[in-house]
């Protein structure tokens, strides 16, 4: 096969900006010191919420550690931040799945293919080893304003009077807090237009997305994917064609998979489906919360490596919108 140049947009890019207040992601009890009237103390019961390269431990040349004191945290350096594990959780709760194991989703995998998780989240079926990369590429979301605070407080005690183990009167016990005012994330993300437009039906580069067994259920599970897409995106032109060979565009060897692959309106649809989801994205949590305030794309059709999340290196060469542009085509059946 002769060498080809893959053109058109190689993915749609993307950047956040979030706002909130408070914490939604927290790391649980976290050890520290403290000065309770006037001593150090070990704080057992410091709630610590998820901060960027933190370590509760100060270490020495001879390799043991001290512990930090609860406010000696430099927001700047170790800043709040929501895991993209997270915002991924939160993008996708609607269409929330049982746990991968369980038997109804290794026998019906077209359900799972037919829907928003199967198609861009991706999933890995541990009983059948079917899987499917995701096409989504996100960024843990950085909080820019480092509004932390710690926070000292005292819970009351009942009125009878406790007794400690050494003997004293508890009436009261002492517990604190990292806390955080108004918030404001940054991130960034990327739609790989090669993982979403292509999905494998063979086991030849273990990467097969489920299991047929004839040409005949390639081209149903092909038919159900097409009218998913078409419902969601209100069109009669998204495309999924089933083929027993796909080669991927510039290969040497004719040698390819058999697969499904998406025609340009149906990865439109897709693209449009997961930015729609980030614009409307929002997490409300017990002390604190988050909703996307603004989300910038590109639709990058850069050539070379720097060109990868230019929206973040290089934001005055962006295309923010695909006009007449065409998705690249990566794969051709042969």
């Amino acid at each position: 096969m002769a060498s080809e140049k893959i053109t058109g947009i190689k993915s749609v890019d993307f950047k956040v900006k979030a706002l909130g207040h408070g914490v939604v992601s927290w790391n649980g009890p976290t050890d520290v010191n403290g000065l309770i009237n006037g001593n150090v103390k070990k704080l057992k019961n410091h709630s610590m919420p998820k901060l960027r390269g933190y370590s509760n431990k100060r270490f020495k040349t001879d390799g043991t550690y001290s512990l930090k004191f609860a406010d000696d945290v430099d927001f700047g350096r170790t800043p709040l931040y929501i895991s993209q594990n997270c915002i991924r959780h939160h993008l996708f709760r609607d269409q929330a799945l049982p746990d991968l194991q369980e038997q109804v989703v290794s026998q019906n995998m077209d359900k799972l293919l037919c829907s928003i998780t199967g198609l861009v989240r991706g999933y890995v079926i541990p009983a059948t080893e079917n899987k499917r990369t995701s096409a989504l590429l996100i960024t843990d979301f950085i909080d820019q304003k480092g509004n932390g605070n710690y926070e000292q407080m005292g819970r009351s005690g009942s009125k009878e009077k406790k007794i400690t183990k050494s003997g004293e009167e508890k009436s009261t016990s002492l517990f604190s807090k990292t806390t955080f005012g108004d918030t404001e994330y940054e991130s960034f993300g990327s739609i790989s237009i090669e993982q979403l437009q292509f999905i494998s039906l063979s086991v030849k580069f273990s990467r097969r997305a489920m299991m047929i067994n004839n040409q005949k259920e390639g081209n149903e599970i092909a038919g159900k994917i097409k009218d998913y897409l078409n419902k969601i995106g209100g069109s009669d032109k998204a495309k999924a064609y089933y083929h027993a060979n796909y080669v991927r565009r510039g290969a040497i060897f004719d040698i390819g998979e058999e697969g499904i692959l998406l025609n340009d309106k149906a990865i439109d649809i897709l693209v449009n489906e997961t930015l729609e989801r980030l614009r409307n994205l929002n997490i409300r949590q017990a002390k604190g919360y988050m909703y996307v305030d603004s989300v910038e794309v590109d639709y990058n059709d850069g050539s070379s490596g720097k060109d990868m999340l230019r929206i973040k290196t290089n934001p005055g060469s962006i295309e923010v919108n695909k006009g007449d542009s065409e998705y690249a085509k990566y794969f051709k059946g042969v």
